[in-house]
């Protein structure tokens, strides 16, 4: 999994800096979550990303991404674990704070439009876990 995160953020055309990744279970996940004062829905966030003093940080829970994948083929496994980094790096390129709710929904719908346009084949993978919601 790290390899497959690493590869995609190492590709990733925008420039960034390279973030931080960090896995955690499913409980301290959680935790962070509700630090970050992010709208949880624990059972569909695989992960997310804090921007920190020394740069950001990509948490991810492989407890939630392994179940929401155990019906995938591996191909489609890495499409999801590469659609929800790529997801994450066009936050960190838009540089958007939101700080309503309404800024939180237009900041989403930029980034799928983004990840629509630009991966396509990622886009539809995470688009399929949307569906199943």
């Amino acid at each position: 999994m790290l390899l497959i995160i690493n590869d995609t953020i190492l590709n990733f055309k925008k420039d960034i800096d390279k973030p931080f990744v960090m896995f955690l279970h499913k409980e301290r996940f959680s935790h962070y979550l509700d630090m970050m004062e992010l709208k949880k829905h624990l059972e569909k966030t695989p992960c997310f990303v804090a921007e920190m003093k020394g740069g950001n940080i990509f948490y991810y829970c492989e407890e939630i991404i392994n179940n929401l994948t155990k019906n995938f083929s591996s191909t489609e496994k890495e499409l999801f674990i590469q659609g929800i980094t790529l997801h994450e790096l066009f936050h960190i390129k838009n540089k958007m704070h939101v700080f309503t709710g309404e800024e939180a929904i237009f900041s989403e719908k930029l980034v799928e439009k983004e990840l629509k346009a630009f991966y396509p084949r990622q886009y539809a993978i995470l688009d399929l876990v949307t569906l199943a919601k």
